[in-house]
């Protein structure tokens, strides 16, 4: 389980803003672009989701697999 917040800063990093609230998510769309995540308001994200979400940003398996590690809790 990954905490909301840690993957929010990690989103931000990769240039993602906050569009808006929906019932049970948050949604971030890319900045120049039309890309959406859509993140739960749950406090820990299950590392499915996670993973699924940073694979789709372009990230790599290494540098998602570093962020797993470090943002566990």
């Amino acid at each position: 389980m990954v905490r909301r917040e840690n993957f929010i800063n990690k989103i931000r990093t990769l240039n993602y803003t906050y569009k808006s609230t929906l019932k049970r998510t948050y949604l971030w769309r890319k900045i120049g672009g039309t890309h959406y995540i859509p993140v739960p308001k749950a406090d820990l994200l299950e590392d499915e989701f996670v993973v699924s979400s940073l694979r789709q940003a372009g990230l790599s398996e290494e540098e998602i697999q570093a962020f797993l590690s470090s943002g566990k809790i």
